[in-house]
């Protein structure tokens, strides 16, 4: 795909992964919104890649939330005109022995890992669709395809997401 003024939304964009996948698309001449739930590392992040000459635009929100996804596929809509690409980056991990994780820990990661980029595929497929040229990435983890010790939630929710993939 070539990715030239492509209207694209990464969510947790602001940091890590999301970051990185940001700057390749700016660099590829996408226009951008970003998402993420640290609005100081959110700006700082907007500031970089508009220096590198990026048509982007954040906000600042919790996918984990419902208003958080309305925000956030709001803002995309509003800012790029459409949709073309959508990255469900935005996760959490927490690791530890199973019987000391605690019940919203373990909330908090279906939440954000897994049904976060479901419900917001689904909010998003009509402007989707609309594109006539449009792909949906769900960034996951090789911990999705072997377990790792002290990591049993967020291993069994990101094979979840890339099954929904």
């Amino acid at each position: 795909m070539n990715l030239k003024g492509k209207r694209v939304l990464v969510t947790g964009g602001s940091s890590g992964i999301g970051l990185a996948i940001a700057r390749i698309m700016v660099a590829k001449g996408a226009q951008l919104v970003i998402s993420g739930r640290r609005p100081d590392v959110l700006d700082a992040a907007c500031i970089e890649l508009k220096a590198g000459g990026g048509a982007v635009w954040s906000v600042p929100a919790d996918v984990g939330t419902s208003e958080g996804r309305s925000a956030t596929l709001s803002k995309a809509l509003d800012a790029l005109g459409g949709l073309d690409v959508l990255i469900n980056n935005a996760g959490g991990v927490r690791a530890g022995r199973l019987e000391a994780t605690s019940e919203d820990e373990i909330q908090a990661m279906v939440m954000v890992d897994l049904l976060a980029p479901i419900l917001l595929t689904r909010a998003a497929l009509p402007a989707l669709r609309a594109s006539g040229d449009a792909v949906v990435v769900n960034v996951t983890s090789s911990i999705a395809l072997i377990g790792v010790p002290f990591y049993t939630t967020y291993a069994a929710v990101k094979a979840g997401l890339a099954r929904f993939g």
